[in-house]
């Protein structure tokens, strides 16, 4: 389990809960958001976010992760700032408040 602020991301389940709410997401979506997740904090550039999920990185692949990342902060709502955008070089999530 994974929690920060009002998310809970449950990789053994495929679950995603913002204040126990489930919040339903693609399997690219939560793929992306777990391995953004999984790195505690630290930066997951956009060319290795792009090769986990894809196998290849390029300008397409990072046009393809902005909407992904687009979608999955629509879906989780007041919790869309647990993921942190680091401009021109990839993302976080973000610390606890």
């Amino acid at each position: 389990m994974i929690r920060t602020g009002h998310l809970t991301i449950d990789r053994d389940r495929y679950l995603v809960t913002v204040d126990g709410r489930p919040i339903r997401l693609t399997y690219m979506e939560f793929n992306a958001l777990l391995m953004i997740a999984e790195h505690s904090g630290r930066v997951v550039t956009y060319d290795r976010l792009a090769e986990a999920l894809w196998g290849s990185a390029g300008p397409e692949a990072r046009r393809r992760l902005a909407v992904i990342v687009s979608r999955v902060r629509s879906k989780l709502g007041e919790a869309a700032d647990a993921i942190d955008t680091v401009t021109r070089v990839g993302y976080r999530l973000a610390p606890e408040a």
